[in-house]
């Protein structure tokens, strides 16, 4: 008899400590913070003013109003992206620093000795957002009004003709490039950190030319500040519907170079704040205000999950190796 009562209280206090670890456990998940419950550094690895930082600030403030935490910016820039690249690799993956990922975040592999980190394993993509067109455009008293224009005063004084670039691969610089290449001409590059500060370098008359996002290029355009020579896309825009594609003047090599952009994490983020952020992120640039915003800067929006997004920068890996043994281009 002493027995069973001996059993039965072991049974009891068993199953009162399952039921005490169970109640810690139900206690410490709902103390568990849902994610973010702080505020999310957005690391934009160019100068501010530039297309990258203006799709940046929109999209930030709109997660900052979903998640009720603020969305600091951080422009890092430097080296065609490869400072704030590298930040964002270093960073803690606890999702409260997350990537502009632009097109340099795979350029920079064939166009930079030695990168500090690595394009593939040392980040997580959450989502593809879109891309941008480029324009050719020239200060207002440059003496050419189109593509060929350029070309013909190129030839005649090679390498007095300069262009604005962000680093050497950049696409900036790879379009003037391939201008030159298909042109047979030489012109001379000047480097910037971003594109804003190119832009204000054009509209003073310190650089002749300028491959410009969009974004950058059509509020000087408007304000004729610059004037634009050619669209770097399959189609005319919009915006610019009198501007000339360069195919459409003869040079529809230039046109398989143009910028993109998209979230990533640094690698070993949890899956479930990467999946929480694509859709948030799905979320807000669908909302029509945010959407007219980024409508109205040009930007083609297209987003794209995490799995896609990885393919799609797996691809680009093989495309830039290509352009740029086609382009003869060496790493600095």
């Amino acid at each position: 008899m002493s027995m069973n009562r001996g059993r039965r209280r072991a049974a009891s206090t068993v199953l009162c400590s399952l039921f005490a670890g169970w109640l810690f456990a139900a206690g410490v998940a709902q103390a568990a913070p849902a994610y973010p419950d702080k505020p999310v550094r957005l690391i934009v690895p160019f100068a501010a003013g530039g297309f990258s930082d203006v799709l940046t600030r929109v999209v930030g403030a709109a997660l900052a109003q979903k998640w009720g935490q603020p969305v600091v910016v951080e422009n890092r820039a430097g080296a065609n992206g490869v400072i704030g690249t590298t930040a964002a690799a270093r960073a803690a993956p606890d999702g409260y620093t997350l990537l502009i990922a632009l097109d340099s975040h795979v350029s920079n592999n064939f166009l930079v000795k030695s990168l500090p980190y690595d394009t593939m394993k040392d980040f997580a993509p959450i989502a593809f957002l879109g891309t941008a067109p480029m324009v050719l455009m020239a200060h207002p008293e440059f003496a050419a009004n189109n593509v060929a224009d350029v070309v013909r005063l190129a030839k005649a004084q090679p390498n007095t003709v300069n262009y604005g670039t962000l680093g050497s691969g950049s696409q900036i610089h790879m379009a003037a490039r391939m201008l030159e290449t298909a042109a047979d001409v030489q012109m001379t590059p000047v480097p910037y950190k971003g594109g804003g500060p190119a832009v204000s370098d054009l509209m003073a008359g310190h650089i002749q030319l300028l491959f410009a996002s969009v974004t950058s290029a059509l509020p000087v355009i408007q304000q004729h500040r610059a004037k634009a020579l050619a669209v770097v896309f399959p189609k005319r825009l919009a915006a610019l519907p009198d501007v000339p594609t360069m195919a459409e003047q003869g040079y529809p090599s230039v046109e398989k170079v143009g910028f993109w952009f998209g979230v990533m994490a640094p690698a070993g983020t949890p899956a479930s704040i990467i999946e929480k952020v694509q859709a948030d992120l799905t979320e807000v640039v669908a909302q029509p205000d945010v959407a007219k915003r980024l409508g109205d800067m040009g930007l083609q929006m297209q987003p794209m999950g995490p799995a896609e997004f990885g393919n799609f920068v797996k691809a680009e890996l093989d495309r830039w190796a290509d352009l740029v043994k086609r382009e003869n281009l060496s790493p600095q």
